[in-house]
């Protein structure tokens, strides 16, 4: 993890190495636990970032970033998939850390 400063006391920039990925799907089946290799190293986050940027008003803007790679094809159709699902978990985390910093 790396964090950075830009000449204020607190850290602006938090980077972050993906140290593994999370299966891309869980089969019910009464075999047990099956895992298809085909289906791993498709779509592989990276590592990401969360940015703060202090706003002229006082308040900050927070974004965050994820860098990651995918194996499908077609490529181009994929991509939209691949920036959807990633919006949605971008969306999902900086609205949590929203409502936490809110609460106070």
């Amino acid at each position: 993890m790396e964090r950075a400063q830009d000449g204020g006391s607190e850290p602006r920039l938090l980077r972050f190495s993906v140290a593994q990925n999370p299966a891309p799907m869980n089969e019910w089946s009464p075999y047990g636990k099956i895992l298809p290799k085909h289906l791993h190293g498709y779509f592989v986050s990276k590592h990401g970032q969360f940015l703060l940027t202090p706003l002229p008003n006082g308040h900050t803007l927070l974004e965050g970033t994820t860098w990651y790679q995918h194996g499908l094809w077609p490529e181009t159709y994929w991509t939209l998939w691949s920036q959807a699902i990633t919006h949605r978990i971008h969306m999902r985390v900086l609205n949590h850390i929203k409502q936490l910093s809110e609460q106070g």
